[in-house]
């Protein structure tokens, strides 16, 4: 739950007209108590505080442009694909005790050999991209108290960055295990400055600084659906988020104006685009109408995203075509068979299998 204290920022942010303080992403020299994902030294990236101070100088560092044509490709160096998955049930539940013969993966409809198996309940390492624009306070309120209640659900070993947007993207605190960083961050969204919301460009601009992230990650995506802006492309954000290792879960602000004021082909086309992007990345798209469905719904990602399969292999296709190879995760039994289980009255339990779409191979 929000403190006083965080309520009355939200309330300044309806009647107070102050701008906000603007922020930027600084080294950090202090040593964390324990280590997390790194990314190379001179890269603006989302990573947790550096172990070892910063050089005492350093050239200036420039931001990196994203082609999604040659980016998010399989290492050359490697062949190995690994493919995050896990399997829920009906209600989004995980379904645990699952081992390595209970999976079979198809490469474009090739089944292959899975040479690396790993299950264990690891800690969250999210970021929470938040749409923050200058338009409807009804927008606004809803970011604001769906970003504080994910907070709740923040354990002592997890990794979580915010950056929020609306016209460009800005990094409000870098990955922290600190709650009270996470909170100071949301904290200082108080008025926002443009009515531009460019989802796709704020999008590929996480993926790719979360990029060189190790593990399992994710994208927490609170926003509207709406893109107003971007220099990328609907299709070509998409392609991004296909081939990225980092799942993404998008928290929809656009049904609590839905339910009131009715539906149009504008929010069907934004409800759409979420869940399709979730679906390509390994994530799930979620549309809460009302604030009290908040805490179940993280609850459960918290949960999807702590209990991963990872699973990897060697493609029996050593093309290196550059092409896109669609994957394709099952559970099965040890004949092959696909895999029935059932709950403890012996009913049967309808489930459904999470992973991303597919990869890129390289190009030779």
């Amino acid at each position: 739950m929000r403190s006083k204290y965080q309520t009355g920022i939200l309330a300044m942010a309806l009647t107070v007209f102050l701008w906000a303080p603007s922020g930027c992403l600084k080294a950090q020299n202090e040593p964390q108590p324990s280590p997390g994902p790194q990314a190379p030294v001179g890269e603006t990236v989302l990573v947790p505080k550096k172990t070892q101070p910063a050089p005492a100088t350093k050239p200036p560092t420039q931001t990196e442009k994203i082609n999604p044509n040659d980016i998010y490709t399989l290492s050359t160096a490697t062949s190995l694909v690994n493919v995050e998955a896990m399997a829920v049930d009906r209600d989004g539940n995980p379904i645990s005790n699952l081992g390595k013969k209970n999976f079979r993966v198809s490469d474009d409809g090739v089944p292959q050999s899975i040479s690396n198996f790993a299950v264990a309940e690891a800690p969250l390492t999210v970021c929470m991209l938040i749409e923050f624009r200058n338009n409807y306070w009804q927008f606004l309120y809803l970011a604001l108290q769906h970003a504080y209640s994910f907070v709740d659900f923040i354990r002592p070993k997890d990794w979580v960055a915010v950056v929020a947007f609306d016209m460009k993207p800005e990094i409000l605190t870098d990955f922290t295990q600190d709650r009270r960083e996470v909170t100071g961050a949301l904290d200082r969204l108080r008025i926002p400055g443009f009515s531009e919301a460019n989802l796709w460009d704020a999008m590929a601009f996480t993926i790719d600084r979360m990029k060189d992230i190790q593990g399992r990650k994710a994208i927490l995506l609170i926003c509207s659906g709406f893109d107003t802006f971007s220099k990328l492309t609907y299709d070509k954000a998409l392609k991004i988020a296909k081939t990225s290792d980092a799942a993404i879960y998008p928290i929809s602000i656009l049904e609590f104006m839905a339910v009131r004021y009715g539906d149009s082909i504008e929010t069907a086309q934004a409800r759409n685009a979420l869940t399709t992007i979730a679906d390509y990345s390994g994530g799930k798209a979620y549309f809460p109408r009302f604030e009290a469905e908040l805490p179940s719904i993280y609850e459960q990602i918290s949960a999807q995203l702590r209990s991963r399969y990872s699973l990897g292999f060697v493609p029996t296709n050593t093309t290196k075509d550059g092409r896109y190879h669609k994957l394709r995760v099952d559970l099965v039994d040890e004949q092959g068979n696909p895999l029935r289980i059932v709950d403890q009255k012996g009913k049967v339990v309808k489930y459904r299998v999470v992973a991303r779409d597919g990869y890129y191979a390289p190009k030779s």
